[in-house]
């Protein structure tokens, strides 16, 4: 039976996951940089700002996404990899320019080929829920 990740071949997948262009450039970071299954934090700020002075949607699916990929890190072994093929996201609430934004992920389940996801967003400061979804992950091999 094949090795799960753990330890630092799960943080090196981790990171290697937060530094694409994408979650760097929106400033996303692991809310505690020892246990990334904890989820990513950020700040309301550049790219991440619509007009309005709120949150971009597209900015918080990004970290939605991302905090999915993480929950399902534990059950990958180093030839596996999930990728995306659906998400589903209610956004319920704004955060406004300079407010953080934490989101985390749970995985509810996971088969050979498939990893189900519940992601949340909730700002910093008052632990008010912005955005709630479900994220359905193909399990692929590399």
């Amino acid at each position: 039976m094949p090795h799960l990740l753990s330890g630092d071949a799960l943080l090196a997948r981790a990171e290697a996951a937060l530094a694409v262009a994408l979650p760097d450039a929106l400033g996303l970071e692991f809310v505690d940089s020892a246990d990334p299954l904890q989820g990513v934090a950020f700040e309301v700020a550049g790219i991440a700002v619509t007009p309005a002075a709120t949150l971009h949607a597209s900015a918080l699916a990004a970290a939605l996404e991302l905090a999915g990929y993480l929950a399902v890190l534990p059950t990958l072994t180093a030839a596996e990899h999930a990728v995306t093929h659906q998400i589903s996201t209610q956004y319920l609430r704004a955060a406004t320019v300079g407010q953080r934004v934490r989101v985390r992920a749970e995985l509810a389940r996971r088969t050979r080929t498939l990893a189900f996801v519940g992601v949340s967003a909730e700002r910093e400061v008052d632990g008010v829920v912005l955005a709630q979804g479900q994220i359905t992950k193909s399990i692929v091999e590399f």
